[in-house]
Parts: C-alpha cells; sequence; structure tokens
C-alpha cells in the first residue's frame, strides 16, 4: 500500500483524515488511520468513521495494542456522535470478535474483451483530462446521492486528481456536452483493469460495451472487482480462465466465473444513537408498523449492550425507550450490523441461529423492516 511514502508525503496535509498512535515510554508502538466521511444510508445521510492502516511495532505484537486503539477508536466515534464505523479487513474473524459485521461480497471478473455486446457506437465516448476533474467529482457525488452505503467526495485538489492516478478515464458526453457516465482503466501485460465505472442508463452502458469489445485486438482479459453479481447476466461468456472450481465426481461440472472476496465491514457503534440519529432525520425503513426489544450483545463495548425499545410507525421511528413492546429480537451486534445495513436478512440469520425472535408471529415484519432493495456499495479505498 506504499504506506510509508504517503506517511512521509501526505500526513500533515490529509483532510478529513487523522492519524493516531499508541505509546509505551515515549515510544510509538501501535498507529491507526482515521477517516470521516458522509455515507448514503439508503437515502439518509449520516457520518461515518472510517479505520485503516491498522499497525502494531513488529517487537510489540500480540499485546493487545492494537485492541487498545480500536477501542479508542470505537469510543471516540461515540463521543463524537458518530453512530457507524467501517472498514477493509486484513482478518476477518479479528474484527468480527470487535463487533463489526461482514458487508457485500465483491467479486473480481475475468472476461474476455468479446463477451461484452458490440452495440456498433461509441459516438458519446471521449478521453477525459484533468480538466474535466470537477465535473467528474460532481458526476460521482450524483451517485452517492443515489447508492446505499457510497461516501460522498470531498471538493480538494487530491480528490479530483484521484481518478487520473489509476489510468485513463472514457466519458459518455450526451449531445449537450454533459457527462453521463465514465469508466476507469489501466492495461498491463494485456489485460485491462476496471478501476471505477459509472452510468446513468443502459445506452452509456451499450457503448461502454462497444468499447471494452473493441479491444479484443490486443487484450487478453478485463478484469473488473465489482459488488455487482448481475453482470453475469449482460456479458455473453461470463467464464473466466481460472482453472480453480472443484468439480466433486457427485456432481455436474461448474465453471469458474469470479473470485469472491470479502469487501467492506461495518458496525453500529451506539445502536440507540444510531436510531436517534435516523429519527431526528426522518429515515424510511420498509413500511411495517411494530415496536420491538433489541437485546444485543456487544462485549467489544459493553456500553452498548443495553436493551432499547424501539416504536416504528409505517417505517419510520416514532418512538425510542418504551417500556412495552410487541417482540424482542436477540443477536450480537456484528450480526445486527450486516442485518441494518441490509447484507444479511433476518430470516437468514435466524435459520443460521444467528438471531432469535421471542414471538414468530413477527417474523416477516422484523424481515421486511431490515429488507433494502439494494446492498451497501463502497468504491472508495481506505
Amino acid at each position: 500500500m506504499n504506506a510509508d511514502k504517503w506517511l512521509r508525503e501526505h500526513i500533515e496535509e490529509s483532510i478529513h483524515e487523522t492519524t493516531y498512535g499508541l505509546f509505551k515510554s515515549k515510544k510509538l508502538v501501535a498507529g491507526i488511520r482515521v477517516f470521516k466521511f458522509e455515507l448514503n444510508y439508503n437515502k439518509t445521510s449520516i457520518l461515518a468513521y472510517g479505520l485503516g492502516m491498522v499497525a502494531v511495532d513488529i517487537l510489540h505484537k500480540k499485546e493487545k495494542n492494537a485492541y487498545h486503539l480500536i477501542q479508542y477508536f470505537i469510543q471516540s466515534a461515540d463521543e463524537n456522535n458518530v453512530t457507524l464505523a467501517m472498514l477493509y479487513p486484513f482478518d476477518f474473524s479479528f474484527y468480527k470478535k470487535m463487533g463489526f459485521g461482514i458487508g457485500t461480497k465483491v467479486y473480481q471478473f475475468y472476461l474476455k474483451p468479446q463477451a461484452f455486446p458490440d452495440y456498433h457506437t461509441k459516438q458519446h465516448l471521449k478521453e477525459l483530462t484533468v480538466k474535466d476533474s470537477n465535473e467528474l467529482l460532481e458526476f460521482y457525488n450524483k451517485f452517492f446521492y443515489q447508492t446505499h452505503g457510497m461516501t460522498k467526495r470531498i471538493l480538494n485538489p487530491s480528490e479530483l486528481e484521484r481518478p487520473f492516478n489509476y489510468g485513463t478515464i472514457i466519458g459518455f458526453l450526451d449531445e449537450t456536452k454533459k457527462l453521463k457516465g465514465y469508466l476507469v482503466f489501466s492495461i498491463e501485460e494485456r489485460n485491462l483493469y476496471i478501476h471505477e465505472y459509472f452510468y446513468e442508463s443502459s445506452e452509456v452502458l451499450k457503448e461502454f460495451s462497444s468499447f471494452l469489445h473493441s479491444q479484443s485486438d490486443q487484450i487478453n482479459r478485463i478484469i473488473i472487482n465489482s459488488s455487482d453479481d448481475e453482470l453475469i447476466h449482460f456479458v455473453s461468456q461470463p467464464e473466466s480462465d481460472q482453472p480453480l472450481m472443484i468439480n466433486f465426481p457427485s456432481l455436474n461440472e461448474h465453471k469458474h466465473i469470479a473470485h469472491i472476496g470479502t469487501g467492506v465491514m461495518y458496525r453500529i457503534i451506539n445502536l440507540k444513537s444510531f436510531f436517534e440519529e435516523l429519527k431526528v432525520k426522518n429515515h424510511q425503513f420498509y413500511n411495517e408498523t411494530l415496536v420491538i426489544k433489541f437485546s444485543i450483545q456487544d462485549s467489544f463495548y459493553p456500553k452498548n449492550s443495553k436493551p432499547i425499545i424501539v416504536s416504528f410507525v409505517k417505517g419510520e421511528i416514532s418512538d425510542i425507550n418504551l417500556s412495552q413492546f410487541d417482540v424482542e429480537i436477540k443477536m450480537d451486534i456484528s450480526n445486527l450490523s450486516s442485518l441494518v445495513m441490509g447484507v444479511a436478512n433476518f430470516k437468514t440469520l435466524v435459520r443460521l441461529g444467528l438471531a432469535e425472535l421471542s414471538n414468530q408471529h413477527y417474523m416477516n415484519s422484523v424481515h421486511n423492516l431490515f429488507t433494502i432493495d439494494q446492498k451497501p456499495i463502497c468504491t472508495k479505498a481506505f
């Protein structure tokens, strides 16, 4: 990640980021990097913290230094009324024990250029330059306002330059020269890597597809990391050239399509504060009316283990901390975090024994309440 280079060159000029160190006898033994994000929580904008660059001195590992730093991170977020934290895990189980729940899976596709349909049109495509950076940022943030899980990009030099650091950018400009989509890619050893792609309509996607199809004379594979597993419905040949699918003698042969990796993990810092923030902002959950008692286990941050009772009226939070309730749910904070982010569904968590419901009559209502049409998408690297 070139962390040492970044620290030398940028630590004092970073905006919306802070670095923290843990010292023992004036010796720096561990550190973290904390990001402040404006995050789209299913059409409601909330403040979230991102955790990155967790590092421990090689002579001070297994001394709970990372543990103490992350506890400080959680406590600091709570004290600053930040109710959601997120990170990319280097060790899933390590962060799961600290209350972080799994987020949307990331699929890495290895596609032939010919797999992208040729619609015989690229007339609106143009290579963008740094002169287009403001319009590019504006277009990205339009998607931020529309997309659950995305973080807003701030107008500053580093964010304006960031997409161009990855490689070439192709934009779709309509008849009025308005940007309607863009594709960021680089080429290495006859593979084309797509770093970002956003489009407003199928018309834009079709021209991008024609562009990718036309690269077959020089490109072996187009490699995409995407949270959208439905991409396989668009391409004609979703199979990869990776011989990694083990076929059992008792089963039919299955072709390998994509590698699958963990994406961002999420954590509700303080459940009561989370619901209070959404109440103030008139957030709309699914259209259900019921009163739920949340009995949540949070061993890493015990303050968050206090039961709370929340009333929902047609999907809106009407009251918090009542004395009566219709149904009680019991679960760990990590699984609850995945549930409220729309990654896991309640019926599945109950089936797996990861959630308990006191009255089965309310199963569908609880399941529906936390159903989100779109799993969270995060394209921010941190």
